[in-house]
């Protein structure tokens, strides 16, 4: 039968019972990380080893050799404890070299493009600049006052050469935005036209409309698209009014016929969907956001471009009874570098570049062509500007 204290003691190892307690509770100690602590503890318990290792052996001789073994054995385990093996060590310097930053080479920033020449929205898609090729960088802008007004002052030009209207064009030679042309009176080269048609949808239509029928939303129901501006709209009011364009500008040089224009635009003006850019005209196209619209031809053209490719849906195309032109000149700003300005203007006298944004598809033999008139809008531009301007902001739809 066996012992019940045998079942839960078990021998106590050879160097348990070699050693006193003191130092048996040492050991426990010095497995701590504190090495002084655990040497003053073994120092302490010396004697009492060294007598006993002398009375088990009978010889002080090996009491000695028994405690120098002891102490070479705690030796190496406290050295052990607290050094850092030589391949960690080893591997940490290693490790220091393999996060050691590179310097990257700073990378040079490539320089500015040259100036380009400054086209109408839409001329690109069009391919309406005639006279030009490849070489020449083309810059599409919106048309509008405060675009020109940062273009010409910019401190580095993006703008070699510029296309503007015969009032834009008069306008800024006279601020001095854009360079005097030696030997002309003027600060521009002809540089083409313009043309704002009737733009209509065919897939709604059965027929082609006219200016006339722009207004008569009872036969028509749709919105209608026309330009945020005096000039063209004030044409195209008279125009469906039933006045002659040879006698629209005779009119708009009244009082009463700048009324009649304004009194026409009342009756339209809950159907209107306005426009300020180009772009602007060729997005109420391609979301068929009117039945019928003002819009530059370059735009249309644009625009039945991408019905034929297939992101359009839209069927917009010009009725050619009665078209506004305006006459286009180009003009060197002002802040154009020297030796550019110099090689611009060689090259536009060479080579005549020009804006042609009619199609032959559109030419209509019995169409009418009304040309903008610069010099009324050169005199009465402004006036009528704001007149037009303070009859949009009173009747807010």
């Amino acid at each position: 039968m066996l012992n019940k204290d045998h079942l839960l003691s078990r021998p106590a190892s050879p160097l348990r019972q070699t050693l006193p307690i003191c130092i048996r509770a040492g050991l426990g100690r010095a497995l701590r990380p504190v090495r002084l602590l655990t040497g003053l503890l073994l120092f302490q318990c010396l004697p009492l080893t060294m007598h006993a290792h002398a009375t088990t052996s009978g010889s002080f001789h090996g009491a000695t050799g028994g405690v120098e073994k002891f102490f070479s054995h705690i030796g190496q385990s406290v050295t052990s404890v607290f050094s850092a093996p030589e391949a960690s060590a080893h591997a940490h310097k290693h490790s220091k070299a393999r996060h050691v930053t590179k310097r990257r080479k700073a990378t040079k920033p490539s320089a500015p493009p040259p100036p380009g020449w400054g086209v109408p929205e839409g001329t690109v898609a069009a391919n309406a600049l005639a006279g030009t090729d490849s070489t020449v960088r083309l810059i599409e802008w919106d048309g509008q006052r405060p675009t020109l007004d940062v273009g010409v002052h910019a401190s580095r030009a993006d703008w070699a050469a510029v296309l503007l209207d015969g009032s834009q064009l008069a306008d800024a030679c006279q601020k001095s935005w854009v360079r005097a042309l030696a030997g002309s009176t003027t600060c521009g080269l002809p540089g083409g036209q313009s043309t704002l048609a009737l733009a209509w949808d065919r897939s709604r239509l059965p027929s082609a409309p006219n200016w006339k029928d722009f207004w008569d939303v009872a036969r028509h129901p749709g919105r209608r698209g026309l330009r945020m501006g005096a000039r063209t709209t004030l044409e195209i009011a008279l125009l469906a009014d039933g006045i002659d364009p040879r006698d629209i500008y005779t009119a708009l040089s009244t009082r009463a016929g700048v009324d009649r224009a304004f009194h026409k635009l009342d009756l339209l003006r809950p159907y209107v969907v306005w426009w300020k850019t180009p772009d602007d005209a060729a997005r109420i196209m391609e979301q068929s956001s009117a039945l019928m619209t003002s819009a530059p031809m370059t735009e249309i053209s644009s625009v039945s471009a991408k019905v034929k490719a297939g992101p359009a849906s839209s069927l917009f195309v010009a009725q050619p009874d009665v078209v506004l032109r305006t006459a286009l000149y180009w003009a060197i700003p002002a802040n154009t570098p020297e030796d550019v300005a110099r090689k611009t203007l060689e090259r536009l006298n060479t080579t005549s570049p020009h804006l042609d944004d009619t199609p032959d598809s559109a030419a209509d033999p019995n169409g009418t062509i009304l040309p903008v008139n610069e010099a009324f809008w050169t005199k009465y531009g402004d006036q009528l500007e704001q007149r037009f301007q303070d009859w949009y902001g009173s009747n807010p739809q």
